[in-house]
């Protein structure tokens, strides 16, 4: 049987974590988030990379793959954690041996403080001033000195298993006293056991000495597996439900997916993603389940109120016939009644003071006016037959209401949120990041502003004696710049000339073909003549143009190493696992991407949400275009 989806992080485990996160230094944080579950999230920058150090109070910590673009709403821990280690550099992470605590030192500002992060059961995080007073915490109170656990006692090879096995209590299982004496949890301990063959079960006082020197041996080997580590997770159709810092022989009897990782970190993410997954729909069919009890308590008691009223209206439409039938007779004892007389017979008694007649009619004891006309009465009780059965249909309509309801809410299959999105994200480095950027078949960069402000910077900025100058002949282009474009061919200006134009209003008027004009750098000023007044946003070119007349038609595609990308066709295609030829058109930017986004996870066998549609959208002008063709 497979083991259910769960979260074991233990000391040996975080130990490695610890070491993994230490090598990524030096990183300093940007930005501290609430994640959509209950974690805690700092947003760390190193010289390489951005990424998302997520804290799970008494259940995990790991440093992501990336960062989390999806954040929860902000508490006052939160909020008072980016007051205190926003800007501030993380200089050290360590791991409080034989425990599950880690201690995150930051400096930043002239303070220094500690982060500590316990991923035991109940255990929370708190952050501590220099002399080690909480400053804030999700469990301690603030003021006082944090209470570091005693030192437990780890084993530390084959010798000192050996003496831990000859000092445990006898009547202990195996299995427990492993977990627990030697702190190696109840994976590591099942691991130990299964390498060396014992049955978890069996109790110390059972072993011999050659199980013993089994036992040590196998701790011994397990030890210097930590040391280093082959980070393992294991999955089971798409949920991943296991994590190592090395492949377990006792997890891959169960049959479990060996998926081996970059890091333990990577496995601990993405097992620590399915374990969220499943509490989600775990909560959410429970909650789906208390719905449905709550509703069907109500149709039991509206249906028993229904079944009442149906028997009381049925009552008084049998009255009211009875009463019908003896009319003549009831008119006669009224008439009796008001003269005076005390007639026998069907009248029982008479209470002259209110008029109201006690009869007896075919077994039934009535009580009625003498003081109204019969007939009014025999009137009320049908009308009051109809009014009563109404309400029970109409009790039974809201049964029939809520029992729709619940047949919805069976069906419903639980649909816990998404998979937590990672997004891997490098630093930007490189200058040309800031802007819209491409390449030429040649290998030439082609550098676009994205509005007349980045135009002008780029130029001002970025354009040297050896580049070329591009800008389409309609209101709104950005400028090109194609770097060392003075020593490119016809070929090259012309890859450039096409993806000016296209990011032009050209394409948002539905143009087929634009014609765009380039020039040197010693053509571009940005003073006007004297007596003149040049606009904000604007420079002067000189002549002469260089005209080129171009079709507005681009490629968008994705790369595995440089991430969503555009251009012209020849260089898309040698970058791209997936790409799409593009022109003017009315479909919606987000249709395309979703569909691009759907065929490069296809083809690199990823989740669909692994990309953020956003950056797909962005590579479309304006937000509309037209797909001549998709690459095979």
């Amino acid at each position: 049987m497979l083991e259910k989806p769960r979260l074991e992080l233990n000391s040996l485990d975080l130990g490695v974590l610890v070491r993994e996160i230490s090598a990524s230094h030096p990183r300093y944080v940007s930005q501290i988030y609430r994640g959509v579950d209950s974690s805690y999230i700092l947003r760390l920058r190193g010289e390489e990379d951005v990424r998302d150090l997520k804290m799970v109070p008494g259940k995990a910590i790991f440093l992501a793959p990336g960062i989390y673009p999806v954040h929860g709403q902000l508490d006052d821990f939160a909020s008072m954690l980016r007051k205190y280690l926003r800007g501030c550099m993380l200089r050290s992470v360590e791991h409080v041996a034989g425990e599950r605590i880690a201690r995150l030192r930051f400096e930043g500002r002239g303070a220094v403080y500690d982060l500590i992060v316990e991923v035991f059961p109940g255990g929370g995080l708190s952050l501590l001033d220099e002399r080690g007073v909480v400053i804030l915490s999700t469990s301690l109170r603030r003021g006082e000195p944090y209470s570091w656990p005693e030192r437990r006692a780890t084993v530390s090879g084959r010798d000192d298993a050996l003496r831990l096995l000859s000092s445990v209590e006898g009547r202990l299982k195996i299995g427990v006293a492993l977990a627990r004496e030697f702190g190696l949890g109840t994976k590591y301990s099942n691991e130990v056991l299964a390498r060396a063959g014992i049955p978890p079960s069996k109790k110390v006082a059972e072993l011999d000495a050659g199980d013993k020197e089994k036992i040590a041996d196998t701790v011994e080997c397990l030890l210097k597996l930590l040391e280093n580590p082959k980070p393992t997770a294991y999955k089971t159709g798409d949920e991943y439900v296991a994590f190592a810092p090395f492949p377990l022989i006792h997890i891959s009897m169960q049959g479990l997916e060996e998926v081996h990782t970059a890091s333990l970190n990577e496995a601990v993410s993405l097992a620590y993603e399915s374990y969220a997954r499943a509490v989600e729909a775990s909560e959410h069919k429970q909650r789906i389940e208390e719905e449905i009890r709550k509703i069907e308590k109500e149709i039991a008691e509206k249906r028993a109120l229904a079944d009442q009223l149906r028997l009381k209206a049925q009552e008084l439409r049998e009255l009211a016939s009875i009463l019908h039938m003896r009319l003549a007779e009831l008119k006669d004892l009224w008439a009796e009644l008001k003269a005076g007389g005390s007639p026998s017979g069907i009248l029982k008694s008479l209470d002259r003071s209110t008029g109201v007649a006690t009869i007896e009619l075919d077994g039934r004891t009535v009580q009625l006016s003498i003081r109204e006309p019969v007939t009014d009465q025999i009137d009320r009780l049908f009308n009051n037959a109809k009014t009563t059965m109404k309400g029970a249909e109409n009790i039974l309509r809201e049964i029939s209401e809520l029992e729709e309801k619940v047949m919805r809410l069976k069906s419903k299959v639980p649909a816990p949120q998404a998979a937590a999105v990672v997004e891997v994200r490098r630093r930007g480095t490189e200058w040309f990041h800031r802007y819209r950027w491409s390449m030429t078949s040649g290998g030439r960069l082609i550098v676009l502003g994205r509005d007349a402000s980045s135009n002008i910077r780029l130029l001002k900025k970025h354009l040297d004696k050896s580049d070329i100058v591009l800008h389409a002949e309609v209101r709104g282009s950005p400028v090109a710049i194609l770097k060392d474009g003075a020593g490119s061919g016809e070929e090259e200006l012309r890859e450039a000339a096409i993806l000016c134009a296209s990011f032009s209003r050209a394409w948002r008027e539905g143009l087929s073909t634009m014609s765009v004009y380039w020039v040197g750098p010693d053509q571009i000023s940005f003073t006007p003549p004297q007596g003149t007044y040049l606009p904000r946003g604007s420079f002067i070119v000189k002549p002469p143009k260089n005209y080129i007349h171009v079709p507005l038609q681009i490629c968008i595609g994705y790369s595995e190493r440089l991430g969503p990308i555009v251009g012209v066709e020849s260089w898309v295609k040698s970058e791209a696992v997936v790409y799409a030829v593009i022109t003017p058109g009315q479909e919606d930017a987000s249709t395309v991407a979703k569909a691009l986004a759907a065929k490069v996870a296809e083809s690199l066998g990823l989740r669909e949400d692994s990309f953020r549609l956003s950056d797909f959208e962005a590579l479309i002008p304006y937000g509309r275009c037209r797909v001549l063709r998709w690459s095979r």
